[in-house]
């Protein structure tokens, strides 16, 4: 729960009313509050994802404050974050007062979710203070939420000098620096919120956004530690902190994340069941990757609307089934995801892997060539020499590797993926060329451990090794 001592002003009030209703309810004893106290605990309960709390919280204010405009536009809120935007525009055009602020706010951000930009700034402009504060941050933070931080900053610039000092104005500054990618400039505004308000989850999560980004991840799980003291139900933390565990390369703790999310009810299990299968297959356990994959299959096949995540799911649960000797169900599962994506090249990239563990290269690569129709890129190429260093295809993997190496001469890790290829297949001049392109060139020590490999007929270990290398120097 969140700490009720570390918090100061409205923060503290909210989670006191929720407190109160969620007791009442227990003990099913009337709760009255007047309508904006409801519509700001409605909205509490969706800012921490948990929206079936939140419509009960609307819905029960309703009762009571019957075509209260707060309440209702709350209600609507909460649809439009739903994706029920059919139901948010019942509510919308059935308001009782249509010429506040929030109402145009509102209803301009349903315009913005229908991709009528232009009809919705129309309507912005009839705002009849556009420098009020509250005004402001809201339509501020309606453009950020929809993805035009550009035109949230067209918004602030010109109230700037009047509240730069105000922390409600400096925090909707912080996001749009952040949702523009400008790090740098967001980082220290999120420090300055930070000193004027030391107990915010959200203002450590922001912080904790911008070091991620930056690839400073173990800044980033400090500065969700903190954010998770003030708030340890703070969902979008635990799904951050799993988010920079991975990339650190420990999965095991990026699932323990994960998982405290989900019983937050942030990430679906659908979402965990695909990351422990994804694990299980990058740790060369195909049975227990497979289990987790057809789980996460299951779920998404039950849906009513096809899963954009079934076509990697099925390509992958293929992946796993050729190596459980289950050939022929690999191949219908690869088929089956580039049947529902045919313009996805991942499927076609792993079943050219499964022709060619077969053995039958010329299938494999006319597998991969069709990946490369889908996507003529070096991020493709990549995938392809990556696939063939795997399973020992190393001669292709050199085509592939050196194909990356034309299309993007920057392409991280490519000398380092070159220069353990041509080591292995014992071209010197090679070796000795992109060696020195290395960020880090390879030590005697690991030359002689990769040379001792060579010596020896374990294809399979030497590949191992060599793909331990790529993930070190990456």
């Amino acid at each position: 729960m969140t700490n009720k001592n570390l918090l100061s002003g409205r923060d503290k009030e909210l989670q006191e009313l929720a407190e109160q209703y969620e007791v009442a309810m227990s003990e099913n004893k009337p709760f009255y509050q007047d309508a904006d106290d409801l519509a700001d605990l409605a909205d509490w309960y969706g800012t921490k994802k948990n929206f079936d709390k939140a419509f009960e919280i609307a819905e029960y204010g309703l009762k009571l404050h019957p075509d209260n405009t707060g309440l209702l536009i709350e209600y609507a809120y909460l649809f439009l974050d739903s994706g029920k935007r059919a139901k948010a525009r019942e509510i919308i055009e059935n308001l009782p007062e249509t010429y506040s602020a929030e109402a145009k706010v509102v209803r301009a951000h349903l315009l913005l979710s229908e991709g009528q930009l232009d009809d919705a700034e129309k309507l912005l402009d009839t705002i009849e203070d556009k420098e009020d504060l509250a005004n402001v941050v809201d339509v501020s933070y309606m453009y950020l939420d929809m993805g035009y931080p550009d035109k949230a900053l067209e918004w602030l610039e010109p109230v700037k000098k009047e509240y730069a000092d105000e922390e409600a104005y400096i925090a909707v500054v912080a996001d749009c620096y952040y949702g523009k990618g400008m790090t740098e400039e967001a980082i220290p505004m999120y420090n300055q919120l930070i000193d004027k308000n030391p107990y915010s989850a959200s203002y450590w999560f922001g912080l904790a956004r911008c070091y991620f980004e930056e690839h400073k991840f173990d800044q980033a799980i400090d500065a969700c530690d903190y954010a998770l003291v003030s708030d340890d139900e703070f969902a979008d933390a635990y799904v951050m902190k799993g988010h920079c565990f991975y990339q650190l390369g420990n999965e095991e703790a990026a699932l323990e994340y994960y998982q405290k999310a989900q019983q937050l009810h942030v990430l679906e299990p659908e979402f965990v069941y695909s990351f422990m299968g994804l694990c299980k297959i990058s740790q060369g356990k195909w049975d227990e990757g497979y289990e987790q994959l057809e789980k996460a299959i299951q779920v998404n096949e039950s849906e009513d609307a096809s899963s954009p995540l079934l076509p990697n799911l099925y390509a992958n649960a293929g992946l796993c089934l050729s190596k459980m000797g289950k050939k022929r169900k690999a191949h219908q599962y690869c088929k089956k995801a580039q049947k529902l994506e045919p313009k996805d090249p991942e499927a076609y990239l792993i079943e050219g892997r499964i022709y060619v563990e077969e053995g039958d290269y010329n299938k494999g690569i006319k597998q991969w060539a069709k990946a490369l129709d889908c996507a003529p890129y070096a991020d493709t190429w990549n995938e392809i020499g990556m696939h063939s260093l795997e399973i020992g295809y190393l001669d292709y993997a050199k085509v592939a590797f050196e194909r990356v190496c034309e299309l993007e001469p920057e392409f991280e890790g490519i000398n380092e993926r070159l220069t353990i290829l041509y080591m292995t297949l014992h071209d010197k001049e090679n070796f000795i060329k992109y060696n020195q392109k290395c960020v880090r060139p390879f030590d005697l020590k690991e030359l002689k451990k990769m040379q001792a490999l060579m010596e020896s007929d374990n294809q399979e270990e030497l590949a191992t090794y060599m793909q331990d290398i790529i993930k070190a120097l990456q």
